[in-house]
């Protein structure tokens, strides 16, 4: 039996001692550190290297997410969170789950059920799209990042993988595919201009027609335009200008 090493983090004793007690039924499951901020769980993370992470979003001094901007990690992450349903809307990313406060023994199996058939790819069909002011999480070669939907600038194939450039100057080599992005962001604010390309047009400074029936898009934020066909140009005017 494989048994996967796990950190918790939360900034409540009392949530972090019930999780902790709740997993011992799970001997595949082995907690080995947890945090009750941004600074202990860095420090510990980075330290122990778990398979787990059993991540509260809400912390005392900041969020699960800013936590996961701020280290190298590329293990699974289950959130543990006091927000209902709703309010999860605003967090929609690929996390491996999410599990509500109070803690369910049905749904922690779940969980637990979920780490062991490695189930970490969510269709993105069943997600649906995303809003503009979602989060979405990508995975790096060496880390998980989450990132603004309403940041990305430009989303450009690289192969089977995807490079996303955001308003902060990020660049970011994803294992998401064009398809999987064409079907997740919302159609209103990005659209494929090239089979290359997706950009998000609240960045688009500038077009202008170009030689041998091209054109290009001076986008805010990028040193370079981007290059596109008369055809693909013509799309962008009819649907935007």
């Amino acid at each position: 039996m494989k048994v996967y090493s796990a950190y918790i983090v939360d900034d409540e004793r009392l949530a972090r001692d019930g999780l902790r007690k709740k997993l011992e039924n799970y001997p595949e499951i082995e907690v080995i550190g947890e945090g009750s901020n941004i600074p202990s769980a860095i420090k510990g993370i980075e330290n122990l290297n778990p398979e787990i992470l059993f991540l509260d979003i809400q912390l005392s001094d900041g969020t699960g997410f800013d936590l996961i901007n701020k280290i190298d990690y590329n293990g699974k992450i289950i959130f543990v969170t006091a927000y209902d349903e709703f309010a999860l809307r605003a967090f929609e990313i690929n996390a491996l789950d999410y599990l509500m406060k109070p803690i369910s023994e049905e749904r922690l199996e779940s969980a637990i059920s979920r780490i062991k058939s490695e189930e970490q790819e969510i269709d993105s069909e069943i997600l649906g799209k995303l809003k503009y002011d979602d989060r979405v999480m990508v995975s790096t070669r060496n880390s998980i990042h989450f990132i603004e939907i309403k940041n990305i600038i430009v989303i450009e194939a690289s192969g089977d993988y995807t490079f996303v450039q955001t308003s902060e100057g990020k660049r970011y080599l994803t294992t998401k595919s064009m398809q999987e992005w064409e079907k997740r962001l919302p159609d209103q604010h990005f659209m494929r201009i090239h089979r290359s390309y997706i950009v998000n047009f609240s960045f688009i400074e500038k077009t202008d027609k170009h030689a041998h029936h091209t054109a290009l898009i001076f986008l805010k934020g990028l040193k370079d335009p981007v290059k596109i066909s008369r055809s693909y140009y013509k799309k962008i005017k009819d649907r935007y200008m």
